[in-house]
């Protein structure tokens, strides 16, 4: 028997994927998240992260490799970033290595990184 025509009306086999993974505030995830979507982190975070878009919220904190199209950093980072764009705002903390096409930094962003153009 086919699992999804045994399943087939429950709603997340039937319903398109949502808007993205939140890591909640009140959440600490060890391990990797790979999503086609957003990732939006209020939670702590150790280990990896590769999506399109990654938010890391002014409550958020990452320690471990990030790999996106778009990171956008509110909160706290501490590791190694490959990606297209980076988004640092004001309220950022960020340490590590940070490797770009793309940097906007916010001023007032705490920054100590090394960054590598690609």
């Amino acid at each position: 028997m086919n699992v999804r025509s045994k399943f087939s009306d429950i709603d997340f086999l039937t319903k398109p994927a949502g808007s993205g993974t939140i890591i909640s505030s009140e959440l600490t995830f060890k391990g990797r998240i790979t999503s086609p979507s957003t990732i939006s982190v209020s939670g702590c975070v150790n280990g990896e992260l590769n999506s399109s878009e990654i938010v890391i919220e002014k409550e958020g904190i990452v320690k471990g490799a990030v790999f996106a199209e778009h990171l956008i950093i509110i909160g706290s980072l501490e590791g190694e970033v490959t990606a297209n764009k980076i988004t640092i705002a004001s309220t950022g903390n960020v340490k590590g290595n940070l490797s770009y096409k793309r940097v906007t930094i916010d001023d007032g962003a705490f920054l100590d990184v090394s960054f590598h153009k690609i």
